[in-house]
């Protein structure tokens, strides 16, 4: 399942393969990312996105809790395209957080064609002296979540092709 020459671990291989994505190292993500052959996708706390992320990253919280996460998997394919995204990526703190595997797993429930886990999270990304932006974490998160307003917003799109 591993998309690139690096060895990955035996539980993130076992992770990946139980939940039908793929792995990518951050090096290679972000290769595919600068094509705008991949959307990059911060599950972390919107304090950890805005501290440094990917750049262009869209920020979607994941809730702790395995029933939170079930109530957001709706709105995951609602924010993102997932019939014009090429792929996404999940992205989250490190190596033993499992919001990027949950987020994926989503992904591929939500029918997203090609999801995919950033091993490592943001700990190996800034471990390959890869780049990171500052900045908020937007309004694409449900309604009523924190920092929020109750209205609706309109779904934003990582996507180079349409929305």
């Amino acid at each position: 399942m591993a998309d690139d020459t690096r060895e990955f671990s035996a539980g993130l291989l076992r992770q990946a393969a139980s939940g039908g994505y793929g792995l990518l190292a951050p090096e290679e993500a972000w290769r595919r990312a600068q094509a705008g052959t991949l959307s990059v996708v911060d599950v972390r706390d919107a304090p950890d996105y805005e501290a440094g992320h990917v750049p262009g990253a869209l920020c979607f919280p994941l809730p702790l809790t395995w029933v939170a996460r079930l109530l957001r998997r709706w709105w995951l394919h609602k924010v993102l395209c997932a019939a014009q995204c090429p792929s996404v990526a999940f992205v989250c703190e490190g190596a033993t957080s499992t919001r990027s595997d949950s987020a994926a797993r989503a992904a591929v429930v939500q029918g997203f064609a090609v999801a995919y886990r950033i091993a490592g999270g943001m700990d190996a990304w800034h471990a390959a002296g890869l780049p990171v932006e500052f900045g908020p974490c937007g309004p694409c998160a449900p309604p009523g979540d924190d920092g929020v307003p109750k209205q609706e917003a309109p779904p934003r799109s990582p996507c180079t092709g349409g929305g």
